[in-house]
């Protein structure tokens, strides 16, 4: 890929709203920014080599790319060079987001150049523009948690003088020597404005038309055997719009199928477990968001936006190991005997929950359910087989009939036509001899009256 220069070269800086620009790029999209804006027009890049260069990998590289395109600091365009008939891919490098006025201008001017055949735009990957989707949503979640527990330390009464109000107020823009606006003195103003105090919900608030639906597909995820009212308590409903706040229903609706039986919430329901003391109480636990991790978008050791595992979820445990030891006879009865062994389901080798006995057969929950769907969906599968089978042969039945009934009429057909022919030819031989007959005796009898007319008459 040859680079264009978007706009006249001025200097080799990046201005700053690119870099603040982190809902569209990120640290490493910022960077191979910097390195294109560097190199002067007609620079042949080459991903590969500046990820060699930097150190960087390929992959990630190419991701940063895709940041830029769809952010539309890089502009791909492809060339149809009238000589030869051939393309070639050209790039234009904007330090700020191009607009639509100067991809037309852009279009034109390159469309009106020399040996030029077709210039066209050619748009981001699907791959690029949902990683740019990912990218901001990400950053949405993380502004969406810290921020607010930073405007809430502003906010506590005799924090908002000397030397961090100045600077507070020079970040609201009141100048350099303006002092913040003192907070409210009452006791619930104070009350609300501590960190770490979640802020109650109203429950007479009216839901608007997207909470209702999003709650509703969230409910619908809770299993039958839980339990729960048929009224929506409170506690359930602002655990539900809480865990809205920061995730899609969709995730939501598989956080609670996964937690009913990573929990065992699964096998206490089952006839012989524990069973469950408070189902509301499950369902909020089922729903609401995990404390033990503070990354926003880590969904139970999951990384969302990267689908990995979380390395500070996975430190914790290590930690936790190291700092707990074992215990003598905590785990087989108490008693000091060997460690009961955990089972493992058969089909996706997930360990089942320590003290529960192994199932007949082996499986976990989910296996289970899918094994039991598959089962049914096969003898769904042979049923329709069979009527299926069962059709053709009466529709092969009635064919094997209907041939033999066009047989027999044609057959039948045929021995008609063939007799009529017989009839006629009859007919015909009939109608020979009735004539030869008459001629016989029209000749004797002129032989009778006209004798001297026998001479000349000939046997016929």
């Amino acid at each position: 890929m040859r680079k264009r220069s978007g706009r006249p070269p001025r200097f080799a800086a990046v201005p700053n709203e690119t870099v603040d620009d982190a809902n569209s790029l990120d640290l490493e999209a910022l960077g191979l920014l910097t390195v294109v804006l560097r190199h002067r027009d007609g620079y042949d890049i080459t991903l590969p080599e500046i990820a060699d260069k930097y150190g960087y990998g390929r992959d990630g590289l190419a991701g940063a790319w895709g940041l830029l395109q769809v952010a539309r600091y890089v502009i791909k365009i492809k060339i149809q060079w009238a000589r030869d008939n051939q393309w070639a891919t050209e790039v234009v490098v904007y330090d700020t987001p191009a607009t639509d006025d100067e991809i037309r201008e852009l279009l034109d001017s390159v469309a009106q150049e020399r040996n030029v055949r077709t210039v066209k735009l050619e748009p981001p990957t699907k791959t690029a523009r949902e990683r740019a989707a990912r990218h901001a949503a990400k950053v949405a979640a993380k502004r969406k948690t810290r921020p607010e527990r930073r405007k809430l330390d502003f906010d506590v009464p005799g924090q908002a003088t000397g030397e961090s109000g100045n600077a507070r107020g020079r970040r609201d823009g009141q100048g350099s020597g303006a002092a913040a606006p003192a907070a409210p003195s009452t006791s619930r103003s104070a009350a609300a404005s501590k960190p770490g105090k979640k802020k109650a919900r109203d429950p007479g608030r009216r839901l608007t038309q997207q909470e209702s639906a999003a709650i509703k597909t969230v409910e619908k995820a809770f299993p039958q055997e839980l339990g729960l009212p048929a009224y929506r308590p409170a506690v359930l409903r602002d655990a539900m719009l809480d865990a809205l706040d920061s995730r899609l229903p969709e995730v939501l609706v598989e956080r609670i199928k996964r937690r009913w039986w990573k929990h065992g919430y699964e096998e206490a329901v089952l006839p012989g477990g524990k069973g469950i003391g408070s189902p509301v109480g499950v369902a909020v636990a089922l729903v609401r968001a995990s404390t033990d991790c503070p990354e926003p978008m880590c969904e139970d050791g999951v990384i969302l936006d990267t689908e990995t595992s979380c390395r500070t979820c996975a430190k914790r445990q290590d930690d936790r190991r190291g700092a707990v030891p074992a215990q003598r006879g905590s785990v087989a009865g108490h008693d000091g005997g060997p460690e009961q062994q955990r089972w493992k389901c058969r089909i996706c080798l997930v360990p089942g929950k320590r003290g529960f006995a192994a199932p007949a057969d082996g499986l976990c929950g989910p296996c289970r359910k899918e094994e039991h769907s598959a089962a049914e969906a096969a003898a769904a599968l042979r049923e329709r087989l069979a009527q299926a089978e069962s059709h053709r042969e009466v529709a092969a039945r009635g064919e094997w009939i209907a041939m033999l009934e066009d047989a027999y009429g044609e057959h039948a057909g045929r021995e008609r036509e063939a007799a009529e022919e017989r009839a006629q030819h009859e007919e015909a031989v009939r109608q020979r001899l009735r004539e030869a007959e008459e001629s016989r005796l029209l000749r004797e009898q002129l032989a009778r009256e006209h004798p001297e007319l026998a001479a000349y008459s000939q046997p016929g």
